[in-house]
């Protein structure tokens, strides 16, 4: 019982923390590309409510991509050597 109520807990303070991080890079991002803080605030706010309120799978493909990539390009690299 008070290991579900851990596990819980962790998850969402773990939902909350990429949230977060994802909503201030996309902030920067919007803001870079618009060269208006402003709009870029708004449409990085619009965009990370749609993508993480409302589709929250679409963040943790995001981050396993993300981390994923340079692994997977590892191990890529890596067979590609076995073969020669």
């Amino acid at each position: 019982m008070i290991g579900t109520i851990i596990a819980a807990d962790m998850w969402s303070d773990l939902r909350l923390a990429l949230t977060i991080i994802a909503f201030l890079f996309l902030v920067k991002w919007s803001s870079d590309v618009l060269d208006n803080k402003l709009l870029g605030i708004i449409i990085g706010s619009v965009i990370a409510y749609l993508t993480f309120f409302q589709h929250y799978e679409l963040l943790i493909i995001g981050v396993i991509l993300f981390f994923g990539y340079p692994i997977f390009q590892g191990i890529g690299e890596a067979m590609a050597d076995d073969d020669d």
